[in-house]
């Protein structure tokens, strides 16, 4: 329930909305939010595709279609074209094929061990009895908490995962966010991804949206009327 990417009836503005919706609720209450925007180093290239298939054994996918899988991507071959020079084939070892069909399922099912562990830590924020401490989609993945020391011990739950399933999160475009309280934010010490301290930002474009600390829509109003501009203006330029 915490994945939306590649879902039917599921976008990036739903999910950006739910965050907001999250935020809103405990900021309107009183509360602060600690959030931090996850960035993985290749997120796709890196996955281990044999830890891959024992998780699609456990889900009990029929034998043939992973070993047709397995067959596929242990005899899969690439080359590198630069200026119309093409190199040789080369194995590889690792990671979703580009392009295919199904790499977004498999890497969702890839990942959804982290995203289970993370959300049943029952630290963080949650809404009723349910729990809003993590949300992705995809391969880009928020952590939410109304405390500093939520907010760290959910980045070391999640570190601790991405080490499990061989992935690396990249400490320099991992940024965090306090919302409501700029004063906090002055006083707040720093979250550390290992032995790396993240930056805080006021400003973040998330998904192709706009978010900011003070819940403001306007930097994503500006977007959007951009976004209408450029295509009217370009659809013109076709007709004429």
């Amino acid at each position: 329930m915490y994945q939306f990417g590649f879902k039917t009836g599921h976008s990036a503005g739903l999910y950006t909305n739910i965050l907001k919706q999250t935020v809103n609720h405990y900021t309107t209450r009183g509360s602060h939010v600690f959030v931090c925007f996850i960035y993985f180093r290749k997120a796709y290239d890196k996955v281990n595709y044999w830890k891959l298939f024992n998780m699609l054994l456990d889900d009990d996918i029929p034998l043939v279609l992973v070993y047709l899988l397995a067959y596929w991507y242990n005899h899969q071959e690439m080359c590198v074209k630069w200026n119309f020079v093409i190199s040789g084939c080369f194995t590889v070892t690792n990671g979703t094929r580009q392009g295919g069909v199904l790499s977004h399922c498999m890497f969702s099912r890839y990942i959804r061990g982290l995203i289970h562990n993370v959300a049943s830590s029952h630290v963080g924020c949650s809404i009723g009895n349910i729990p809003v401490s993590i949300l992705a989609y995809a391969d880009d993945i928020v952590l939410l908490s109304p405390s500093w020391r939520g907010l760290q011990y959910l980045i070391d739950c999640l570190s601790l995962c991405t080490k499990d399933i061989d992935m690396l999160c990249n400490e320099r475009k991992t940024v965090c966010m306090v919302f409501s309280s700029q004063i906090l934010m002055s006083f707040s010490p720093m979250f550390k991804l290992g032995t790396s301290d993240l930056q805080f930002v006021s400003l973040f474009r998330y998904l192709g949206h706009i978010i900011s600390n003070c819940l403001c829509d306007n930097d994503d109003i500006q977007r959007e009327i951009k976004n209408i501009f450029y295509t009217h203006q370009h659809f013109d330029s076709q007709i004429q």
